[in-house]
């Protein structure tokens, strides 16, 4: 019932537009419309019954798996998108909405096998496809979920020839559009006029709309597809290096591909993938260093590029703990290439040249911008975690900027901030026991960092959420610098006067450590030592608190 009270109300609305009554209506009763089918097309339409013990019978007679009601309201579905797309094109959070819906019919296979068998269909994908009107009037935003449909839709149950038609319709057009463009003998004098600049942004909005359909079954074609852009790409990163618009969607559509495609490339696709984002981030660090010589912009104008950039690496770092692909099986049927082992650039090559890049441009007035600053150190503390042995590698320089941030994120940033860098310390500690190296840089720095979280457990307020991040730190500098944390304990006892508070504070020190007596890096011990932590700052917290 609640059904057909909002499709009647919907098809009130569809009927309206088309006697030209547009004005009459309210844009938001349009989203209110299209929120609700959408939800209910994800939840309710073409249920897998076979992930149910019951189902509705109604519900599986009305709209189950060959039902002609199914089939009724995809094609009603898709005929509310068209004429919402044509009539609320200048309205963005309607158009949004809108094309979302349009995603959700066809995201799940047994949707999209009804949707492309709809003439309809097929007539929105040749018209997104030559820029026609009204659909290059739509936002950046709007047109880059709708190219993430259609590719979606070109997934679906069709003949071999049907495929080939349907890609030469909507990717083709894209591709050759692209290359006419570019490869102009005069492109570098016409790429700033105002219609080049609105068809690049169009090409590069599409191959994220594109990045962003990726699925286990279909990255195999999408990745070739895309890469044969990326290239293209780095080199627009030298004809548009100062138009910063035009740099960031660029970089985004790297970002986007590492975020969708890398988890499932194995590890020759991934190298073709760190090839392309270290040779992006060559050319944007050499346009980057001309622009600060000639141009002191502001530290917010390079807010975007850095986030950018932090999320990029961070996206190539996640393939280290986030891994799907099975030796290159999704791309068995396809040339390999060259193999892996003839290639030298890896996840960490290109990380690191990275951090090189965003270390320097890093400032304390930039990280008061709160979705920098989570990103930023979300970055350091994976390149920690994951290669600690690269950090006493870094030139001196960006080691000694790694390590104030590190202080800085404890002591001065907020209490997730301060976890993050926490949770860094310990594989820096860690890999410092490993090398049984004693004054190297990041031996002395782990030492004062000793002292930091000492004093942050024993003499400062902090958020018992830490307790455990700032208990495994902890732990693992003790191991390293054993003596020095005994001289910080005999020191804190001895400037003592209170005879009552000196003895509370000797036993539970000596509890603290009675069950790792030497400690060392043993898996046992630290969760003994993490157990009586606990009981530690349950009877000396607030003690001694200075602030």
């Amino acid at each position: 019932m609640l059904l057909s009270a909002v499709l009647r109300t919907s098809e009130v609305e569809s009927r309206a537009t088309r006697a030209s009554l547009t004005e009459l209506l309210s844009p938001q009763m349009g989203k209110d419309i299209v929120w609700f089918l959408r939800r209910w097309a994800k939840t309710y339409l073409l249920v897998d019954e076979k992930l149910y013990e019951q189902i509705s019978i109604p519900l599986s007679t009305a709209f189950g798996a060959d039902t002609e009601g199914a089939q009724w309201i995809v094609g009603y579905l898709l005929e509310k998108v068209i004429n919402n797309l044509s009539v609320w094109s200048s309205e963005t959070e309607l158009a949004n909405d809108t094309v979302e819906l349009l995603v959700t019919l066809v995201e799940k296979r047994e949707r999209a096998n009804i949707v492309v068998q709809c003439e309809s269909w097929w007539n929105l994908a040749k018209q997104f496809a030559s820029r026609s009107p009204p659909l290059h009037l739509l936002s950046s935003s709007v047109q880059r979920s709708l190219m993430k449909a259609l590719v979606l839709g070109g997934f679906a149950h069709m003949d071999a020839d049907t495929k080939q038609q349907y890609w030469a319709e909507v990717l083709h057009p894209l591709q050759q559009r692209f290359l006419n463009l570019i490869n102009q003998e005069n492109f570098a004098q016409i790429s700033q006029e105002e219609a080049v600049k609105q068809e690049i942004v169009a090409t590069l909005e599409a191959l994220c709309g594109i990045a962003e359909a990726t699925q286990i079954d279909n990255v195999a074609s999408l990745f070739s597809f895309l890469m044969d852009f990326l290239s293209s790409c780095i080199g627009l990163m030298e004809v548009y290096s100062n138009t910063p618009e035009t740099i960031n969607l660029i970089i985004e559509v790297f970002v986007e591909v590492a975020h969708k495609q890398i988890c499932y490339l194995g590890e020759t696709k991934s190298m073709k993938l760190y090839e392309a984002c270290l040779t992006l981030l060559q050319v944007y660090s050499k346009n980057n260093q001309s622009r600060k010589r000639s141009d002191a912009t502001a530290e917010e104008d390079q807010y975007q590029d850095l986030l950018l950039i932090m999320e990029l690496l961070t996206n190539l770092l996640s393939k280290e703990f986030i891994d799907f692909s099975d030796t290159d099986e999704v791309f068995r049927n396809q040339d390999q290439g060259t193999p892996a082992s003839n290639r030298t650039v890896s996840a960490a090559d290109v990380v690191l040249y990275g951090v090189n890049i965003v270390l320097p441009l890093m400032s304390q007035d930039l990280l008061k911008f709160p979705s920098l600053c989570n990103q930023y150190y979300k970055l350091i503390t994976f390149i920690c975690e994951i290669f600690p042995e690269k950090i006493p590698q870094l030139p001196e320089d960006l080691f000694k900027s790694l390590m104030f941030s590190l202080e800085l994120g404890m002591t001065s940033m907020s209490s997730e901030i301060s976890q993050l860098c926490l949770e860094a310390l310990s594989p820096l500690a860690e890999q410092c026991a490993k090398n049984q190296e004693k004054d190297t840089p990041l031996f002395i720095a782990t030492r004062h960092f000793l002292k930091l979280v000492f004093d942050m457990l024993v003499l400062q307020k902090h958020n018992t959420e830490m307790t455990v991040a700032a208990g495994e730190a902890l732990y693992t500098l003790v191991c390293l610098h054993q003596a020095e944390y005994s001289e910080l304990v005999e020191t804190l006892l001895s400037s003592q006067r209170d005879a009552v508070i000196y003895q509370r504070l000797a036993d539970a020190f000596n509890k603290l450590t009675a069950s790792s007596t030497p400690p060392t890096m043993d898996r046992k011990q630290k969760v003994a030592f993490l157990k009586s932590l606990e009981e530690f700052v349950a009877n000396v917290g607030g003690l001694l608190c200075v602030k």
